[in-house]
């Protein structure tokens, strides 16, 4: 017990006096620098008292109740295991066992929860997601080519898999997206949840003691798999929208992008919810036309947009309505605000409200603080 490393004779019977003495020379040198004292004694028997007591509460938490008791001379400690008393050696082998049951048990019942529940309703849900978000990405560089700059410049937005998305994304992906979930076959179905099968199995492998409902979330998680990615038209044919551009273009492609990615997040608000955008000196740079066009594409998104400018009016044919204001300071201490109206008082169709109160602003309406600081 004290050397284990010694190799000892068989312990089933006595031992023989030869090798009994060759054991003990051996153990000799290594048990030199041990303390046996009668107050070490005490406190390695104080120890061993302390470390059962801990072993007790922590078991009894559990249900299990942890017995001690001397054979042999030897303090022995045995746990009672369904119904059985057993060694810590025989529980660990008892618990490896049921650990490994279980752990089989649970990947039956993962497979039949991927086929009954993940393939039929979570497999369903993201290709009506995915797909939506294809229409929508569609929809808005429709909108985007149909506004070129004067210079003909034309931006447009990629939505498409992660360098590092998981592997087979790209194959689940086009399966996804081929057809209705109740029109896949036997073959599409095993391909999906295999792969959605090894989405879960890496995310719990990476957290091991996080929750079956955070492994799901972050596992299905459609959008971390993708990547959106912006290009602009340029000598005839498309190319990142990070290379050289004048300072009016390179305004625009982080511009626009950005105003097509906050109409698809207000998708999700509440029908008459606040479609707010703030900017302060948004088109720096960019030239009437390209404003113009920048500004019936906010209007186009039903985005409601407060804009600051030095300079800016907003007031083209493609605003349907705006509400101007003016910041002037007449004394010192006291800031006054002054607002006239401009645009046709006509609801745009499709709006969500409508009123006098919003100066028929279905565009957006725009603060400009000239005049003052």
């Amino acid at each position: 017990m004290a050397a284990p490393e010694l190799d000892a004779p068989d312990s089933g019977g006595e031992w023989a006096a030869d090798p009994t003495v060759r054991l003990a020379r051996r153990a000799e040198p290594l048990l030199s620098e041990v303390d046996d004292s009668d107050d070490a004694w005490r406190r390695v028997q104080d120890d061993i008292a302390r470390r059962h007591t801990d072993l007790a509460e922590a078991l009894s938490r559990h249900g299990h109740h942890a017995v001690a008791g001397l054979e042999d001379g030897l303090f022995v400690a045995t746990v009672v295991f369904q119904g059985r008393s057993r060694t810590p050696g025989e529980l660990v082998d008892a618990l490896t066992a049921e650990v490994d049951y279980r752990e089989r048990m649970l990947s039956a019942k993962e497979r039949e929860l991927i086929e009954e529940h993940l393939i039929n309703d979570v497999a369903s849900s993201l290709h009506e997601l995915i797909a939506d978000a294809e229409e929508q990405l569609q929809a808005m560089n429709r909108e985007l080519d149909e506004r070129p700059t004067s210079t003909g410049m034309r931006l447009r937005l990629r939505w498409e898999p992660r360098p590092d998305a998981p592997t087979g994304l790209a194959e689940a992906r086009g399966r996804l997206l081929r057809q209705a979930a109740e029109l896949w076959s036997a073959e599409d179905r095993k391909a999906v949840g295999d792969f959605l099968q090894r989405q879960i199995e890496e995310e719990r492998s990476r957290d091991e003691y996080g929750t079956w409902s955070e492994h799901l979330r972050r596992a299905l998680d459609y959008r971390a798999w993708h990547r959106f990615v912006i290009e602009r038209w340029q000598d005839g044919r498309w190319r990142p929208a990070t290379g050289p551009a004048s300072g009016g273009e390179r305004v625009l492609a982080v511009s626009l992008p950005l105003f097509a990615a906050a109409s698809g997040h207000y998708r999700s608000a509440h029908p008459h919810a606040p479609r707010l955008v703030l900017l302060d000196e948004a088109f720096a740079g960019v030239d009437d036309d390209a404003r113009a066009k920048c500004l019936g594409l906010l209007a186009h998104f039903d985005l409601d947009v407060v804009m600051t400018s030095e300079r800016e009016w907003g007031f083209y044919a493609t605003v349907p309505g705006i509400a101007t204001h003016q910041l002037v300071r007449k004394v010192p201490r006291t800031p006054t605000v002054c607002g006239d109206r401009a645009g046709p008082a006509a609801d745009r169709p499709g709006s969500r409200r409508s009123g006098p109160g919003m100066a028929g602003r279905p565009g957006g309406h725009q603060a400009d603080p000239r005049g003052g600081p």
